[in-house]
């Protein structure tokens, strides 16, 4: 789990200063998100060390955008969202996104001259989902195998990541099963709160 955070992290935590991205191709947000990230972590990165709170705020502000965390918390919630009412599904998306940012936020810091390989996909504009394959090779030489799943938008035509997946392991996946069965069990309340409970702790 700790390296799909962290594969994450490495490729969309990062675009203060904003510029455009073409988000009608999947190969160009995953590109020009991971350009920009090593830009930003290599120029902010006494800020950072200076101010961890700032990691949260980055986050916040610029991965998000790149990533499809309702469609991400709707199959985490799986067979269950259809069990669960408006007010709660908003409530379990807004704190889902809450500790995937504070999961990457805590992660953040070790990131340090990572190299990656961006296996550029063909004919997606078909396609409603797809695989990036990427090579994360870090200061030992250590090789990853990442793949991001992206997923097109039918309204705005824009591709965002919501799954990753690291040799061979679903971060998506990872968390269905390790709350599927708690809300099968104690409710989709019991979840979120356990959600917002770990996120207090996060901010702690």
């Amino acid at each position: 789990m700790r390296i799909l955070l962290s594969a994450v992290l490495l490729l969309f935590t990062s675009m203060v200063s904003s510029q455009s991205i073409d988000m009608s191709n999947p190969n160009t947000v995953i590109k020009e998100v991971s350009r920009q990230t090593f830009a930003r972590l290599e120029r902010d990165a006494t800020l950072l060390k200076n101010d961890p709170t700032l990691i949260k705020k980055v986050i916040a502000e610029q991965l998000l955008p790149y990533f499809d965390y309702k469609y991400a918390a709707y199959k985490v919630m799986g067979v269950h969202l259809r069990e669960t009412s408006k007010a709660q599904r908003q409530h379990f998306v807004n704190a889902f996104k809450e500790y995937l940012v504070n999961a990457y936020g805590h992660l953040l810091m070790g990131f340090k001259n990572q190299q990656l390989k961006i296996i550029e996909v063909s004919n997606f504009s078909s396609k409603r989902i797809i695989t990036i394959p990427v090579r994360v090779t870090d200061e030992a030489q250590q090789v990853t195998k990442i793949a991001f799943k992206l997923r097109k938008n039918k309204k705005t035509g824009q591709w965002k990541v919501f799954d990753v997946m690291a040799e061979g392991i679903s971060m998506l996946q990872t968390k269905q099963s390790e709350l599927t069965g708690l809300i099968q069990k104690k409710g989709i309340d019991h979840v979120i709160d356990l959600l917002e409970t770990k996120n207090t702790e996060f901010s702690s």
